[in-house]
């Protein structure tokens, strides 16, 4: 299997799409710290490194991590039909099941990496902006959690679009369509689907990690703290995992019936 998974990172260095993800996610990170340094220390848009890491987290998490992982997961199964590999990998024999597993393990790869990316890059540019009194090791530590949550739960989020992009490995056109509708509802109306919707329940489990992570979700979900409620931890991760673990199956089945 770790064979498998080396030869699927060696593929990303031949990657066009790898360069465009790169600079992409620097633009993000360097956008929000751009904010840290033009907005005044006494704003209460700015005034702690909670809003910068909190906007730099919105800006990769939200909208841009969900498509980018949906787009990579179409391209590692469209390749492999679009260059005729697949019969190769199969003879060496590589089963269906180490196959999909070692593309998956490859996406949540990919997702930690740009989240830790980003991570270094805004706590380098909370230094660089300056002027957070919170800026110390705890919310340092809160920031990394924040950020790696995201990385581990983005790409769990996205096994449904893995499926389809199994199913639909012929053409973009299905798995690519279906990420942007996937995405949509969680913009518009989270706080409903919490517990429900893989995204929703990924923003969900971020407000337990720091009250600033917090004040980030009730803000988005525009639940009002106090007064209205977000599921429990517990109920929105086991719904995420029970998804994940489904959509898996459906993904290996669905690859073993697929005549080459």
């Amino acid at each position: 299997m770790w064979t498998i998974i080396q030869t699927e990172l060696a593929k990303l260095k031949r990657k066009k799409m790898m360069l465009g993800i790169c600079i992409l996610t620097t633009l993000l990170a360097v956008f929000a710290i751009e904010r840290a340094c033009s907005i005044s220390r006494s704003s209460s848009y700015m005034d702690s490194f909670g809003d910068l890491y909190t906007l730099a987290f919105k800006n990769l998490g939200m909208v841009y991590l969900p498509i980018v992982l949906g787009m990579f997961a179409t391209s590692l199964f469209f390749d492999e039909h679009k260059n005729d590999t697949l019969k190769e990998l199969l003879i060496i024999p590589v089963s269906k099941a180490q196959l999909y597993f070692s593309k998956v393990i490859t996406v949540f790869l990919l997702s930690l990496g740009l989240c830790l990316y980003t991570y270094a890059l805004t706590v380098l540019g909370g230094f660089i902006a300056g002027g957070f009194p919170d800026l110390n090791t705890q919310t340092i530590w809160q920031s990394f959690i924040l950020f790696a949550e995201g990385g581990i739960l983005v790409p769990l989020a996205m096994l449904p679009i893995v499926f389809l992009a199994v199913l639909g490995q012929k053409s973009y056109l299905l798995p690519i369509g279906a990420t942007l509708l996937y995405l949509l509802p969680v913009i518009i109306l989270p706080a409903p689907l919490m517990g429900i919707h893989p995204l929703a329940s990924a923003l969900c489990v971020y407000s337990f990690s720091s009250p600033m992570a917090a004040d980030m979700v009730y803000s988005l979900s525009q639940v009002t703290e106090g007064i209205s409620s977000i599921p429990g931890y517990g109920v929105c991760l086991i719904s995420m995992v029970v998804v994940g673990v489904i959509s898996s199956v459906l993904s290996v089945v669905a690859l073993k019936e697929q005549n080459l």
